[in-house]
């Protein structure tokens, strides 16, 4: 029930009677927002008709005693008379502690010397309650209120012989099937829904930062975003430094993006930033059944989108605090995912909703699908952000028999294609993007990313060999370091060939004019990477390439004692590896004939 019919029901209640009626109660999940309703709304609604609210919260309360003192406490305010001095008649006394309660007034009673004990529900007939609400909240954090039976009992005790008005909010409704208490104790259960504006006006609005130039109805995407998350309070609170970083970012103002684009962006992203604060965000779905997967798209969608942010907002989920920076780049690349400018990506996202409604289709509709998907693999100008999802679709096409196995070669050679003509990306983002994903698209889709991101990384150690080959000017007492990264990196990543693409004169001129630190970096790949050469067909070659180094080596010499020593080290280490590579040969050869 909404607020507003709430508390007609309520005010309604306060003008009956209340010997022999019975208590309400209000249900809803925690973090719904009703306290936040008993403290304004409602306490504002029955102000006009001249009913106080006297709300006690019960959180840790264990007993009949500490219940009651908390009513009295709660109900009127301690009166200034008592501090005037310990002259003060024990009549007027009695009297604040009518209007106090024992448990507040007994400090002050004791700091005036006076020793006065009055059990507190001796107080309960003075008190006048006829315009008062008494609101019971966090009943479920109380060990006294959990026990039903006791709590209801002291309930009807207020309600059925004092003549009281009482309300208890709880997050769920009590069972009357158990026993007869909750029927005795209560006329009423009454579910609680949000509302939505008065939340976001009473709690959000006033604690927000918005941008001086907005083209958007800002405060309905925000909303929009917010009944997108299932709503919780608490966890809305929470989120709300990250709203503000988000609605502080340069690209929720860019108006190169559109407006509603920017708008629909901003409203996700308060989704998933109240649901983090919760700990309820997206969940990788079960992508095992592949008939499944491919008929309900939402929760796939869902988690694809949340990816994007899911490292700006994990804080969140921690109650830790989220890094502006963070937010900044996250919700940057989540606004242009969903709003591409390019036609490639645009197109892409076009095949992408088509395929949403895979179950619908047709086999003639689902091939015009999958000609449009040839068409942009072979053009292969879309960005990053679709290069996962193009993947399984395609997967997807060569699953139901559209396409055939030899089909993902194609897919390979397109990704490579996309990776290429984009200046951004590179092997690292890849992995990047690979990691993300954590296994979400399967291990079909993963085995395509990986072996695009070695062709990449094949592509980028050979440009950076043949950039050096072509600057063999370039040499300095820093070289052997550069060339040692790069040659382990080859040796690492599988592409063992490349190194050969560096000139051996090269190499000899870095090793002699190098540094210390060079030299050593150098040893140290010679000594231990070099042995690791897996490219058993150019083995020949890396020995032949071996020995013009060091050949090279002993005709330029030494320029110092200590690196004369670095060199025959390092030419120690070109014999050991010419040896062990040679063994390699002679074992690939000997083995070769034995197959014949």
């Amino acid at each position: 029930m909404q607020a507003q019919k709430i508390t007609e029901v309520i005010k309604s209640y306060m003008q009956c009677d209340a010997i022999g009626l019975q208590a309400l109660v209000l249900y809803g999940e925690w973090g719904s927002g009703k306290t936040f309703y008993c403290e304004n709304n409602l306490k504002a609604a029955l102000k006009d008709i001249d009913v106080k609210t006297c709300r006690v919260s019960l959180f840790g309360v264990s007993d009949y005693d500490e219940a009651l003192n908390r009513v009295i406490a709660s109900s009127l305010p301690l009166s200034d008379k008592v501090a005037r001095g310990a002259g003060v008649a024990i009549s007027a006394l009695v009297k604040n502690i009518i209007k106090a309660g024992s448990s507040i007034l007994s400090e002050k009673i004791e700091d005036l010397g006076i020793q006065l004990t009055l059990k507190p529900d001796l107080l309960l007939p003075l008190l006048d309650m006829k315009k008062v609400l008494v609101i019971f909240d966090d009943c479920e954090r109380s060990c006294f209120a959990r026990d039903d039976r006791t709590f209801l009992g002291f309930v009807n005790n207020m309600v059925e012989n004092y003549g009281w008005h009482v309300l208890l909010v709880r997050s769920k409704p009590l069972s009357f099937e158990e026993d007869n208490s909750a029927e005795k104790a209560v006329m009423r259960q009454i579910a609680f829904e949000p509302d939505l504006q008065t939340l976001y006006q009473g709690i959000v609005k006033p604690r927000l930062q918005f941008p001086e130039q907005i083209d958007f109805d800002i405060d309905d995407a925000i909303i929009v975003g917010i009944k997108g998350s299932a709503i919780n309070v608490r966890a809305l609170s929470r989120s709300i430094p990250a709203i503000n970083h988000v609605l502080g970012t340069s690209v929720l103002v860019d108006k190169t993006v559109k407006s509603y684009g920017r708008a629909r962006a901003l409203s996700d992203f308060i989704s998933y930033a109240v649901r983090a604060s919760a700990g309820n965000t997206p969940k990788m779905p079960d992508i095992s059944n592949k008939a499944v997967n491919m008929i309900d798209n939402s929760k796939v969608i869902e988690y694809e989108n949340y990816l994007l942010v899911s490292k700006a907002l994990a804080p969140l989920t921690e109650g830790g605090k989220v890094s502006p920076n963070t937010i900044e780049k996250s919700f940057k690349e989540f606004v242009l995912a969903n709003n591409p400018e390019s036609s490639a990506d645009l197109e892409a996202r076009d095949i992408e909703n088509q395929w949403f409604a895979l179950p619908w289709l047709e086999d003639d509709q689902v091939e015009l699908l999958a000609n449009q998907l040839e068409i942009l693999l072979t053009e292969g100008q879309y960005s990053l952000t679709w290069f996962y999802k193009i993947i399984r679709i395609a997967l997807n096409l060569i699953d139901l028999g559209f396409w055939d196995e030899s089909f993902r070669e194609k897919l390979l050679e397109s990704l490579r294609l996309a990776a290429n003509r984009d200046p951004k990306c590179n092997a690292d983002i890849l992995r990047q993007e690979r990691a993300m994903a954590d296994d979400f698209y399967g291990m079909n889709a993963d085995q395509i990313m990986d072996e695009l991101i070695s062709s990449v990384k094949k592509e980028e150690s050979e440009r950076a060999l043949n950039r050096i080959s072509l600057e063999l000017s370039d040499v300095d007492g820093d070289t052997g370091n550069t060339l040692s990264d790069l040659f382990k990196e080859a040796i690492q990543s599988g592409y063992s060939r490349t190194i050969l693409n560096v000139p051996a004169e090269y190499v000899a001129a870095s090793i002699y004019e190098g540094s210390a630190a060079s030299q050593m970096s150098l040893h140290s790949f010679f000594n231990r990477d070099i042995k690791k050469y897996s490219d058993d067909q150019s083995l020949t070659e890396a020995i032949e390439w071996l020995r013009s180094i060091d050949d090279r080596l002993v005709k330029v010499g030494f320029k110092s004692r200590m690196g004369q020593l670095r060199i025959k080290c390092i030419r120690n280490d070109f014999k050991e590896a010419i040896a062990e590579l040679g063994e390699r040969t002679q074992r690939i050869s000997e083995d070769s004939d034995t197959d014949m």
